[in-house]
């Protein structure tokens, strides 16, 4: 699965049409492993007891791309539902805990490798927007890693040796930094909103009136105060601060700034809404991938699904990836500050980044990037293979280890139960 992740994003590095299906490949034999284990009969039984609305809506897409007589659309659905297949079976076999491990694993190595790729832009302090010494479009860059910070960030807060968890916490901060370094405001903002969101749930549960400073800090916090002040006030430190910010992301720009209708966009979701009402086809679309020969890039995950699923199959989606997110809303709720917790969480940013990245993106329902496939293996979990139902609870009780052993070395069983490792 950490291959898969990887070679989403390697995709980019290879001039070759066939690397766009490296994390395709991997994935399917990630999933024919699992089919070769004594437990395949019992995956099989119970490979729709997760993700069936969404295994729903793309049986009834290929529907509706075979009736456009659209070659492409017709493949596409194939190939996206031998996806769902083998997200399935890796869900069933190893946990979703799991899947997010080897994300991580994968966000490590991506981050660290944009970094080394880029490191001379970096220096040089080239004009124009970041890369990262890649050839990937700036915008799916920052997506990237966008949907890399926040579990980057719990690793971070999981990890006890003390210079591996120092290094975590470099790595998230460079990767806001690239990420920052992009320019795209679409990520930048969908980040900012997960971290909003979650101070917000924080002053909400409480959970800040717990924080406790000793006199030191407290001391060194009243004098920061008027240093930081008298800082900013000379040479209007405040206004350069946001003549870089203006000029750096182009908000005064004819072409990106904030009148330029996100760039241009909304001219494009007009064309694609005056396409829908000509032929009527609000209920159905016009099949996979169809939105990019008769539109052009719609870069609007939301008018994309809408353009080429239609309601139907669109709502179908959408409801699904609502249920990823209300289930985690549940069980991140918990006022236990334990390893369970702050993994629910994290995964209830992750969303909150997706859902607000794609009012700028297109890649709402896709496996084009590690970010969409990630969130695509959610999907296909089920309601305890996701949350973990009551059983979680019981384990915790059970277990006497602190909160980070006992998520390290948990493991979904089979049927979505928990048992040891060491079992």
């Amino acid at each position: 699965m950490s291959l898969s992740f990887l070679a989403a994003f390697l995709q980019y590095e290879v001039n070759v049409g066939l690397a766009s299906y490296m994390s395709l490949a991997a994935l399917g034999f990630s999933g024919l492993l699992v089919l070769c284990g004594r437990r395949r009969g019992d995956r099989v039984q119970h490979i729709l007891s997760g993700g069936g609305l969404w295994f729903a809506a793309m049986v009834f897409g290929e529907v509706v791309s075979y009736s456009s007589n659209d070659t492409y659309s017709v493949l596409y659905g194939i190939v996206f539902i031998g996806v769902f297949f083998c997200a399935r079976l890796v869900v069933q076999e190893i946990g979703l805990p799991n899947v997010l491990r080897a994300y991580a694993h994968a966000g490590f190595v991506t981050a660290t490798l944009i970094l080394v790729s880029g490191r001379q832009a970096l220096l040089a302090n080239e004009p124009g927007r970041f890369s990262g010494g890649t050839r990937a479009h700036p915008n799916l860059l920052s997506f990237i890693l966008a949907g890399y910070l926040p579990v980057i960030v719990w690793r971070a807060m999981e990890e006890k040796e003390r210079w591996r968890k120092r290094a975590l916490i470099l790595l998230s901060m460079t990767t806001f930094v690239l990420m920052f370094m992009t320019g795209s405001r679409g990520s930048l903002a969908a980040v900012l909103a997960g971290g909003i969101a979650l101070l917000a749930r924080a002053v909400g549960s409480g959970r800040l009136h717990r924080f406790r400073m000793n006199r030191f800090h407290v001391v060194v916090f009243l004098m920061m105060i008027p240093l930081v002040v008298m800082f900013l006030h000379q040479h209007n430190r405040i206004g350069h601060f946001e003549d870089f910010l203006y000029d750096f992301l182009k908000l005064n720009s004819t072409q990106r700034g904030l009148k330029s209708g996100f760039s241009g966009r909304t001219g494009i979701w007009q064309i694609a809404f005056r396409i829908l009402r000509t032929h009527n086809r609000w209920l159905f679309g016009f099949g996979y991938r169809a939105g990019d020969r008769l539109v052009g890039t719609i870069d609007n995950g939301y008018v994309q699904l809408l353009f080429e699923s239609g309601l139907i199959a669109g709502l179908m989606i959408f409801g699904s990836m609502l249920r990823v997110f209300y289930l985690l809303w549940g069980a991140s709720r918990l006022r236990e500050n334990n390893a369970w917790t702050r993994y629910y969480i994290m995964l209830w940013c992750m969303m909150i980044v997706y859902f607000f990245n794609n009012i700028s993106t297109r890649y709402l329902f896709s496996f084009g990037s590690p970010f969409s496939l990630c969130i695509l293996c959610l999907m296909a979990g089920s309601r305890q293979e996701l949350v973990g139902g009551g059983m979680r609870a019981r384990v915790m009780q059970k277990v006497k280890a602190s909160p980070h052993v006992v998520a390290k070395t948990l493991a979904w069983g089979t049927a979505g139960t928990f048992r040891s490792s060491a079992e």
